[in-house]
């Protein structure tokens, strides 16, 4: 049975009646959420379909899957399909239908397609009328309609569909960050993989003959390029594309500066996180100094050696020889100049000797005990060779003034 039909509203765009259930009137033209079909969260909408003249619309669901009926009032003859349904792309299926008039010798006013024009206005028997649609959109059905004399149509309602641009394809090393179809007027947004530089533009739009703008762009590997050997030191790494690291180790006897991570880089600009490194001969700065002692050699880098010598009079306590090494630093053991020391030089018999002092430049005195005579120097000097200056005094007793005879040969 039939539901109850309430007051007949007029379609002004398309110049159609339209009537209504009268317990809930359909509301046209309505969409909620966006045109995805069902894989996704949001309901698909779609307008109501447009119900020709004469014609029942039976069905007031008009989300994706639903079904609607078509059936025409007192003798009239429902051309074309009786059923349509809410498809995923969000348009209804089939075309619309229409209902044969009762007025003799014409057809009843088929309605123009959406996105599309209609050329003629005549509906009486032979009248001709063409179809066309705008731009970005292409006829599915015949163009052109004859009223026949059985006040039908020659053909089905057409239908203007959009244009579809097909796949846009998708660039290697990189993606689909954005698009909301192929249809005509739809875009697509493209990006590459971390890692990859993007060449070309990143945008395309579906155009009316059926063609995206533009190409895919190019997804290109980052590199930052060969940082460069390092002088006096080792790299590590032959890899410098993207987010891959370079190290280096400098030679013995050389440190790095700065005194950061021997590590590098390669970021998403192409270029290294921070400048190559150098390596810095290690040098150990001037050798520990030594009294009365003087530093023998002029090369104070890393594994070179140094030696001390010791001023006129002085000598040295042991044989030191000290070497750069580590992070600047002398190893061994730093030696001293000690005064050279001649030695006790003795006291003469019936004499006594004053000083206590037997070093370089220390002096000693002589003198006898009377009567006796003081023979040689009275005064002696210790010198730089380790001998003492003059000659040992004897003391010698004056009663014994003179010499046996030495005899004849």
């Amino acid at each position: 049975m039939l539901p109850p039909w309430g007051p007949r509203f007029r379609d002004t765009a398309n110049d159609y009646n339209v009537e209504s259930p009268s317990t809930d009137p359909v509301i046209c033209g309505r969409k909620r959420g966006a045109l995805w079909g069902p894989h996704l969260s949001h309901q698909l909408f779609r307008d109501s379909p447009v119900v020709p003249a004469n014609t029942i619309l039976i069905g007031d669901l008009f989300t994706y899957g639903a079904v609607v009926h078509y059936s025409c009032r007192g003798s009239r003859s429902l051309v074309g399909n009786s059923s349509r349904t809410c498809q995923e792309d969000s348009h209804w299926s089939g075309a619309l239908p229409h209902c044969t008039g009762n007025n003799p010798g014409f057809c009843s006013d088929p309605r123009t397609p959406a996105h599309g024009s209609r050329l003629g206005e005549e509906f009486k028997a032979k009248s001709l009328l063409r179809f066309s649609c705008e731009m970005g959109y292409q006829l599915r059905g015949l163009a052109e309609w004859t009223c026949l004399l059985n006040r039908s149509w020659s053909g089905l309602q057409p239908v203007c569909e959009a244009v579809s641009c097909g796949n846009p394809g998708m660039p290697a090393h990189g993606m689909i960050v954005s698009n909301d179809g192929m249809l005509f007027s739809s875009s697509v947004v493209y990006a590459c993989w971390d890692g990859y530089r993007t060449s070309g533009l990143t945008t395309r739009h579906c155009t009316a003959n059926g063609t995206w703008t533009g190409t895919a762009p190019d997804c290109t590997l980052i590199s930052c390029g060969d940082p460069g050997t390092l002088a006096n030191g080792i790299q590590f790494g032959t890899d410098f594309t993207f987010n891959k690291t370079v190290s280096y180790q400098c030679n013995p006897g050389y440190t790095m500066e700065p005194a950061t991570s021997p590590t590098i880089r390669c970021t998403k600009d192409s270029t290294w996180n921070h400048s190559k490194l150098t390596c810095k001969a290690i040098t150990c700065g001037q050798p520990p100094p030594v009294q009365d002692g003087k530093v023998e050699g002029t090369d104070f880098c890393w594994g070179a050696n140094i030696s001390y010598s010791c001023v006129h009079g002085f000598q040295l306590s042991q044989p030191a020889i000290l070497s750069c090494e580590g992070q600047g630093v002398w190893r061994g053991e730093v030696p001293q100049c000690l005064p050279v020391f001649c030695g006790d030089p003795g006291t003469p018999a019936e004499g006594r000797l004053s000083g206590k002092s037997f070093t370089y430049g220390s002096e000693v005195f002589f003198q006898c005990k009377s009567p006796f005579l003081l023979v040689g120097s009275s005064r002696r000097v210790c010198q730089a060779d380790g001998t003492w200056s003059g000659v040992q005094p004897t003391c010698i007793d004056p009663a014994h003034n003179t010499c046996p005879d030495p005899g004849t040969p």
